[in-house]
């Protein structure tokens, strides 16, 4: 029974053993506990406010971000505009090159069929001026007698033929 109804000198060394040990807490214990706690306490306020901090600074890096994804984008697209504008303008450079060459080559090719029709007419005419000499000489054997005003005879009359 003694248990459950406890002496009047155990409750008196109960009380001033339970105070000694508060006196002991509350001397050397009470002020270190309580300094870190509020050392926590301002750590996490501080740890809260540094959240509430890098949060908005996110939400505004996520604007400039999004932002800069839409310029960069922008430029992109001109970019590929002028790199079109540049295929473009090469391509139409290039074929005016060629049809500048191509007139070129159209022009000499032009002047070589006039220099060899030319030089063809100059050689049909010489075969043609060889050949009624030959002709005219067989027979006009009797009435001419120089060879040298023959030829220029017929060529006089070659030259008559050509122009008409």
């Amino acid at each position: 029974m003694e248990l459950l109804m406890p002496g009047l000198g155990l409750i008196f060394w109960m009380t001033v053993s339970f105070g000694l040990v508060l006196y002991i807490l509350k001397k050397f214990a009470w002020k270190p506990i309580l300094n870190v706690i509020n050392q926590r306490e301002k750590q996490l306020a501080k740890s809260f406010s540094d959240a509430k901090r890098i949060d908005y600074e996110m939400s505004q890096l996520a604007v400039v971000k999004t932002s800069k994804l839409a310029e960069a984008e922008q430029i992109r697209e001109e970019i590929i505009a002028k790199a079109h504008a540049d295929a473009e303008r090469i391509i139409e450079e290039a074929r005016e090159k060629a049809r500048e060459e191509a007139r070129i080559i159209g022009e000499r090719a032009d002047e070589l069929i006039a220099a060899y029709k030319k030089e063809a007419m100059q050689e049909i005419k010489a075969q043609l001026s060889a050949l009624s000499l030959d002709l005219a000489e067989k027979v006009l054997r009797e009435e001419f007698s120089d060879r040298e005003r023959n030829a220029r005879y017929v060529d006089k009359l070659l030259e008559k033929v050509t122009h008409n």
